[in-house]
């Protein structure tokens, strides 16, 4: 088959879970069909990447948009008088549609893939059948984040937010010729939306092991780490919480203890929780892999969200023992006690850090079994049988 790939960003360097995920599908869909890649582009210098996609794809076209404050004023204006979701209008451009447009006169395509819900935006008006890469959904990460954002006119706009996204889900749902969903509990949701009439299937995000070290030793030293965009607000929002809320107990606990956190955005961590004693961020950088080797405990003590955490899936592929939240962890097959550390209230992640700092034999056992586990269910063998199959079933 050919493809008509679409997605909101281009999905290299591999420093994030988005990028990550939306690269190995590259890679596994390249296998058996024929991919064009159409990429957004928001930085000028993103554009040295292309080459790394033209080793994968078939063809990359890379769509260079400048975003500025003024634009997300400008949609978010848009979105209130329209009621379109703003996640979904801010990805949206008139002249890459015409580009778009313009290929598919040009060329055969035999379906189109939307990686991310804001790409349905162009998707649907290809007149193609549709597959959709559903890597969360999407009004529920807005609902979920909105309780933790108190009285505001944030929290006021994110209420409005997931309301139209919840309608935009309802509503494009059933265009599509098949979903994909990253787990189950995404899955049941979207196959409620979309009716009985398209396959829902879901698909974990894959790891791919052969580019991942196998850790060597367990660190003893007391450090902590947390890796994620601080740009995404659920990751801001998680490492302000564990620093507020749960850091001074594990300090009291083991005084010497550090928290590391690696994520672009590092501006968006109020100053005084930035400058917390045992607090440092170090922003982005291009190889996290020092960083994971340098580290104890990794914790996820997201509070809102959907989908899967890649840097949990990330954290147990490196046997690095990760503490995090039933959030967090939602839709990834890790038992707590076995792979991983759950704690939902800060005196209990507290406590789960505490132990993975001063328990050898907790943390040696919790790292061994989450690699395992990726190993078994995650690696990407594994998961290009099922996305593979998955498409000669529904385009048979």
């Amino acid at each position: 088959m050919r493809l008509l790939f679409l997605t909101e960003t281009i999905p290299y360097p591999l420093d994030s879970g988005g990028r990550i995920k939306t690269y190995n599908t590259l890679r596994i869909l390249a296998r058996e069909h024929e991919v064009q890649c159409e990429a957004l582009v928001r930085d000028a210098a993103q554009l040295k990447y292309q080459g790394e996609l033209a080793g994968v794809c078939a063809g990359v076209s890379l769509h260079h948009v400048e975003r500025r404050r003024t634009d997300d004023v400008k949609t978010a204006l848009v979105s209130s008088v329209t009621g379109a979701p703003f996640v979904v209008r801010r990805h949206f451009h008139g002249h890459v549609m015409e580009r778009l447009l313009d290929r598919i006169r040009r060329e055969r395509f035999d379906a189109v893939y939307c990686d991310h819900l804001s790409m349905l935006e162009y998707g649907r008006r290809l007149g193609l059948p549709t597959v959709l890469d559903a890597h969360n959904v999407e009004f529920e990460i807005v609902r979920r984040h909105a309780k933790t954002l108190g009285s505001s006119a944030l929290r006021l706009f994110a209420e409005m937010e997931w309301r139209r996204l919840e309608r935009y889900e309802r509503r494009w749902y059933p265009a599509c010729r098949l979903i994909f969903a990253v787990s189950d509990v995404d899955a049941a949701t979207i196959r409620q939306f979309a009716g009985p009439g398209v396959p829902v299937v879901t698909v974990p995000i894959a790891v791919d092991l052969g580019r991942i070290p196998v850790r060597r030793e367990f660190v003893k030293e007391p450090e902590v780490l947390f890796v994620g965009g601080l740009n995404w607000p659920p990751n801001a929002d998680a490492v302000e919480y564990f620093i507020k809320d749960i850091f001074p107990a594990v300090r009291e606990a083991v005084p010497s203890v550090r928290l590391t956190v690696v994520g672009k955005g590092p501006e968006a961590i109020s100053r005084p929780l930035a400058q917390a004693p045992g607090v440092r961020l170090v922003g982005h950088v291009d190889d996290v892999e020092q960083y994971f080797s340098g580290s104890r405990v990794m914790v996820v003590p997201i509070r809102s969200g959907s989908g899967m955490r890649v840097k949990i899936l990330d954290g147990l592929a490196r046997e690095l023992a990760t503490v995090t939240t039933s959030i967090g962890c939602e839709g990834i097959d890790a038992l707590p006690e076995t792979h991983i550390l759950v704690g939902d209230t800060p005196a209990e992640f507290a406590r789960h850090v505490t132990r993975a700092l001063c328990d050898d034999r907790l943390t040696a056992a919790i790292a061994r079994s989450g690699r395992e586990l990726i190993t078994e269910k995650y690696d990407v063998p594994a998961i290009a049988r099922r996305i593979l199959d998955t498409f000669r079933t529904a385009f048979a």
